[in-house]
């Protein structure tokens, strides 16, 4: 599969203000996330085009969908208008793996074509589907789209301001059985990039979707580590505690890393891959993380210097104190259906505690 093709992932804020809202009287804008990805598919003979908009809530599903549709798209031609219509749904649950069914439950996808939703799966903003379609009607000057939404919601009496903020996060190119994948990385300190090439050869042709994929796994990877080195510095500070759904998710975490790895692996031993400046190793990553956890996240109070917890304790001690006090009178009001000085059912108490046997 050496034909030529490029696309961009852009991660995508959309903050809009309605003068008339409450949201915006309490001083609380609305605001839409989005990853995106263009793809502009040609095929091998040059007589079938067809070019997809594909939006997702995290950015490895969007690429991951996007390596699909290519795939299907360049083996069996343009999508849209098939016989046999392509099965989306399917496509859609076969990229969403047991972790992001566990732990994501706003995942979400959406598929445009000329502007209009050709397939769509969990809960998306409503503007996205606005911004698409005032893209496909100025012939995809995505720039003005915008500006465009803006005006729309004018006319239907909504005045509302849009301020839009993009950063690029993947860049994807394929030429001559060759291809390029360069990798943003934005923490929270800094920002780096890499890149990585595969070439592919005449008995092993270059697979464009099995680049992505990689590339989607180094996305999700780098992500996973990013929330693993955290959660072991809370699990070591008692902040996640044992048994919890946090203490779980990092642990499926870890295993959905290694099932990456193993992904990354499989296009180093099927294509020639080279790496600038060198390949992201997670195990490091989740070590600078804990290394930044250690610093951003504050130790949880002990419970002597927190005037809270200390109240809480006094109130129990106090509560617990009167409780003792209440069973000794029981005990010695005399009266007890069995005779003696105490009474039979505070004395059967006392000894149950500590003589568990029958008696």
């Amino acid at each position: 599969m050496a034909q030529q093709f490029s696309a961009s992932l852009l991660r995508e804020k959309f903050t809009i203000t309605d003068p008339e809202s409450e949201m915006h009287q309490e001083g609380k804008p609305v605001v839409a996330l989005s990853n995106r990805m263009v793809l502009d598919l040609v095929s091998a003979n040059g007589k079938g085009e067809e070019s997809f908009v594909v939006r997702a809530h995290n950015m490895h599903g969007c690429v991951r969908m996007c390596a699909r549709i290519v795939h299907t798209f360049h083996e069996s031609g343009p999508i849209i208008n098939r016989h046999i219509a392509f099965d989306w749904e399917a496509a859609w649950d076969s990229l969403v793996n047991e972790y992001e069914h566990a732990f994501n439950p706003q995942r979400w996808i959406a598929v445009y074509h000329k502007g209009r939703i050709v397939f769509a799966s969990g809960k998306h903003h409503g503007l996205l589907d606005v911004i698409e379609q005032c893209d496909a009607r100025n012939g995809d000057q995505y720039e003005m789209a915008v500006a465009l939404a803006e005006d729309a919601f004018k006319q239907v009496g909504k005045p509302v301001s849009i301020h839009y903020d993009s950063n690029v996060a993947l860049v994807v190119t394929f030429d001559k059985n060759e291809g390029r994948s360069g990798i943003i990385l934005r923490g929270p300190d800094r920002t780096t990039t890499f890149t990585f090439t595969a070439s592919g050869t005449r008995q092993k042709p270059l697979s464009i979707p099995q680049c992505m994929g990689a590339s989607a796994a180094f996305l999700e990877g780098i992500q996973l580590c990013f929330l693993i080195g955290l959660n072991n510095v809370k699990m070591q500070l008692n902040i996640i505690k044992r048994h919890s759904k946090e203490e779980k998710q990092t642990r499926e975490a870890q295993k959905r890393l290694s099932r990456l790895s193993a992904e990354i692996v499989n296009l180093e031993a099927t294509h020639e891959v080279n790496y600038r400046p060198e390949r992201p190793e997670f195990g490091h990553l989740i070590v600078e993380a804990e290394e930044l956890g250690r610093k951003t996240i504050v130790p949880p109070p002990d419970d002597d210097d927190d005037p809270e917890k200390k109240a809480e304790k006094k109130t129990e001690k106090k509560a617990s104190a009167k409780k003792r006090k209440d069973d000794d009178d029981d005990d010695d009001d005399g009266g007890g259906n069995d005779g003696g000085g105490s009474g039979t059912k505070g004395w059967r108490r006392k000894y149950s505690i500590y003589h568990h046997g029958p008696g």
